[in-house]
């Protein structure tokens, strides 16, 4: 299984979590933009794939850059 950092809509509109693959939950913020920020960042630092699952259900990703 590829490493990846996941963020998706958990309950409501306004609670988006940030996760491992595992499911270990590593945040929750009120806004989609926030949470990716977060995963963003926690993906660039371990070098890793960026996961965001949008409302729509639709799937993007994206590898980590340099910086």
């Amino acid at each position: 299984m590829n490493k990846a950092i996941h963020v998706m809509l958990l309950n409501g509109e306004r609670d988006w979590v940030v996760r491992e693959n595992g499911g270990r939950e590593l945040g929750h913020d009120p806004t989609r933009a926030e949470a990716e920020a977060v995963g963003d960042k926690l993906a660039r630092k371990r070098g890793v794939e960026l996961v965001v699952q949008e409302v729509s259900g639709k799937v993007r990703r994206s590898r980590p850059g340099k910086g």
